[in-house]
């Protein structure tokens, strides 16, 4: 059966409410409300907590981590539900989320950054050391969840993951500098976009390199999971997943490509990426065709695993 949901359908009898807990099989997140939240407002984000969780078992139909916590701060923002978040790796992990509860519930749920920082967790990282790697990630999957929850139609999802390519592709100021360096100087060089939108390109690369060797049977979907079983608890460089990567898939793709993204010095060219996965884009449109040779890649990215 395709993995397509809507929240309504995530919101199953697996995942049983506690008010300050979600649970979904064996799996725990614990949630820390700010006091200033009164209790309508904390209902709002329990229930906001319950779609957006609910939305990462689209990827392989469990949470990246067994146990994680998820605390709430209080905005002011007018200009945003979730200005901000992070993730504090530890044991267990902490993800931060900042919101405005004034604003309605469908707008919380449409904001783009509980969905990235939820995503950090796919992969053990230890939080330092080539952030382009663990922003692609992110940046990649909260695109991809949204769209498979029901948030963003097939159309919205690669035509977000092109206009990303093309801010990332604009921001070439530090040409003659290496991502790597790039990426680990972020405050001095400012290049926010490329740092992104570097590591996207490198984990729809992989991805689509997977489905190809496999006939699709194999995807980042799948291999996720599998790090997840063997690594969850562990603290590692972005060097040694792509390595651990290669390691389950029995392929030699991470690795590689993970040395070449790092060296390079500007974002690879995306536009034949994307033509033959079928996605045409020029400014604010997008126009998806059924005859490219990798189009059937592209349904299987928006659609999720069988």
């Amino acid at each position: 059966m395709i993995r397509i949901f809507t929240f309504l359908s995530i919101l199953t009898a697996s995942t049983l409410a506690h008010g300050n807990s979600l649970e979904h099989a064996q799996q725990r997140i614990h949630i820390q409300y700010a006091h200033s939240l009164n209790k309508a407002e904390r209902q709002q984000t329990y229930e906001w907590l319950k779609q957006v969780t609910g939305a990462l078992l689209t990827v392989y139909n469990a949470w990246p981590k067994d146990q994680f916590n998820i605390t709430i701060q209080r905005s002011s923002s007018r200009h945003s539900p979730v200005p901000w978040g992070q993730v504090t790796r530890s044991n267990p992990d902490t993800v931060t989320l900042v919101i405005n509860p004034e604003f309605s519930l469908q707008e919380i749920t449409r904001d783009w950054t509980a969905f990235h920082e939820l995503s950090h967790l796919f992969i053990p990282y230890r939080g330092s050391g080539d952030l382009w790697f663990s922003e692609g990630l992110a940046s990649y999957y909260q695109n991809i969840i949204q769209a498979r929850s029901g948030l963003l139609s097939e159309s919205d999802l690669w035509e977000k993951l092109a206009s990303g390519f093309a801010r990332g592709h604009k921001q070439n100021t530090w040409s003659h500098v290496a991502l790597v360096k790039i990426s680990d100087n972020m405050r001095r060089y400012r290049s926010f976009m490329r740092v992104h939108w570097s590591g996207v390109h490198y984990w729809l690369t992989a991805d689509i390199k997977l489905r190809q060797l496999s006939q699709n049977k194999t995807s980042l979907d799948t291999l996720l999971r599998q790090l997840k079983d063997c690594c969850e608890h562990k603290s590692m460089s972005a060097a040694a997943i792509a390595k651990k990567l290669d390691q389950l898939a029995g392929v030699n793709i991470f690795k590689p490509l993970f040395y070449e993204y790092r060296g390079s010095y500007a974002m690879p060219d995306y536009k034949t990426l994307l033509t033959s996965l079928g996605v045409k884009h020029s400014e604010h449109n997008v126009m998806l065709t059924a005859d490219a040779p990798n189009a059937y890649i592209r349904k299987s990215i928006y659609q999720g695993d069988e």
